[in-house]
């Protein structure tokens, strides 16, 4: 059976409440009526990155619970996991095997011997795309004393995989099947993209390796009753070619579409993009990450995009700026934007609402972040505490504060519209878009006789949902 065509939650296993059993006690509320499905973040023991660092996929951390909860939440939900395909941690028991036994350990294959990729000249190093300010190289020290370099991405936790070598396919298809059998049906991809090491390349997105490595990920999903949801961010012509070869891909250029369609009251870009962008896709307007930047380009014009960074930029932390390995400063454009999305609409409840609407109604699987569904401000104690920029949209809720949040007016207005979005039998048919003028939109669903439209005015943010009566009672019309 396919995902369900509902809303999906974002949520880490510790924000909303201290655990599983905490966002168990929330779901059984009005929220759990408005969904269909749930990315729950990664719930893995891990020793970085908000849990991107796991040292398994195949145990639960004990803070959080255990896999009887993710097992019941799969029961009631389209369960999304995600799946660290391009590092594991360096406290996992494969690594610190490799570290004691160095190329003895049977772990050893799993694990980037730099020094065999040959040398690495100064031009190679600035062709590759870094995520830190330094090279992503670590140094290590194996337990004869003997010393080497492994390959590390992100954080010096966090190290990467070899995908030359089968033992990782290998490695891999067992985290998989473990997965699935308890009850994940949609696995996103975490940063993908850089499993393809190949010097003299960026060695990221290095085509056509990199769709090999996909397809068996696709492939192997497949024979688990699962799907792939691959991330990345770069340009939008990636999320077509993603979704041509049989995969879910990541509406990603529609937050800064929707930002500046509302912020500039014009709404011809946003249309150009729902005629063209992938159907079999998800969409968001934020995660744990920030707003991200490269995928709309080529689809705003760059003044636009310009334009967008400056006045969502008053209201947000510092951005995350784009570097290569050679010179990190080497390059200023704006990799993304630390925000929430509330406070880039500038806590305006109207056009909040408008936005969600829009996403609601696009092409696609909609996913709601938890920050977002509560209306959520600008976490900037939590930032300043962590010194990690996308922290400012990773608030801590207690239960107790989630339910309060829950009841503001602008999150009661998203509940309905989620509601609606999940149970309405025009969205198991087909995307339409009607005719409106350049400072609005009108997007909708068709399945046979149901029908369900929303007309978003961009410049007085005013929604008005418009559909059938799923009971054969007429036509129904409202503003969100």
């Amino acid at each position: 059976m396919g995902l369900k065509n509902g809303v999906q939650l974002i949520v880490y296993p510790d924000r909303i409440g201290r655990d599983l059993a905490d966002l168990e006690a929330f779901l059984d509320g009005p929220v759990g009526d408005a969904i269909a499905g749930l990315h729950l973040l990664p719930p893995f023991p891990s020793n970085a990155d908000g849990g991107f660092s796991p040292l398994t996929h195949q145990e639960i951390d004990p803070r959080y619970g255990d896999w009887s909860q993710v097992s019941r939440l799969a029961a009631r939900f389209d369960l999304c996991l995600d799946l660290v395909l391009n590092h594991i941690a360096d406290a996992s028991a494969e690594f610190t095997d490799y570290l004691a036994r160095g190329a003895g350990s049977p772990f050893a294959p799993l694990f980037i011997d730099v020094a065999s990729m040959g040398e690495i000249s100064h031009d190679d190093l600035s062709r590759i795309h870094i995520r830190k300010e330094k090279e992503p190289f670590r140094d290590v020290t194996f337990g004869d004393g003997s010393t080497g370099r492994v390959w590390c991405t992100f954080t010096e936790h966090q190290v990467d995989l070899d995908y030359r070598s089968p033992e990782t396919f290998a490695f891999m298809a067992a985290n998989l099947r473990y997965l699935a059998e308890r009850g994940v049906k949609l696995f996103r991809l975490d940063a993908f993209g850089y499993t393809t090491k190949q010097i003299g390349t960026s060695c990221f997105l290095v085509e056509p390796e990199v769709w090999s490595i996909l397809e068996w990920f696709r492939d192997k999903a497949a024979q688990c009753n699962a799907e792939v949801l691959p991330e990345v961010h770069d340009h939008p012509s990636w999320q077509h070619a993603i979704a041509g070869r049989g995969m879910w891909c990541y509406g990603f250029a529609l937050p800064p579409l929707v930002l500046y369609s509302l912020l500039d009251a014009d709404s011809k870009s946003l249309k150009a993009w729902l005629r063209m962008c992938p159907r079999q896709m998800v969409t968001v307007l934020d995660t744990h990450d920030g707003i991200c930047i490269p995928d709309v380009e080529g689809i705003l014009p760059p003044a636009a995009i310009e334009a967008l960074i400056a006045n969502v930029s008053e209201r947000s932390g510092d951005p995350i700026l784009r570097g290569s390995a050679a010179n990190v400063h080497s390059v200023g454009a704006i990799y993304q934007l630390t925000c929430t999305f509330y406070d880039a609409l500038k806590r305006d409840d109207d056009a909040y609402i408008a936005a969600r609407a829009i996403q609601l109604f696009a092409p696609g699987i909609p996913q709601v972040y938890y920050v977002g569904l509560l209306a959520g401000q600008n976490d900037e104690a939590l930032m300043s505490t962590t010194g990690e920029l996308r922290d400012i949209n990773r608030h801590y809720y207690t239960l107790d504060a989630a339910r309060i949040a829950e009841v503001q007016p602008v999150v009661q207005r998203l509940l309905a519209l989620m509601r609606l979005r999940t149970h309405h039998p025009a969205f198991e048919g087909a995307f339409e878009l009607r005719y409106s003028n350049d400072t609005s939109v009108d997007l909708g669903w068709r399945n046979g006789e149901h029908v369900c439209h929303a007309l978003v005015d961009l410049r007085f943010r005013t929604t008005t949902v418009t559909h059938s009566d799923p009971a054969g009672g007429g036509e129904i019309s409202f503003r969100a």
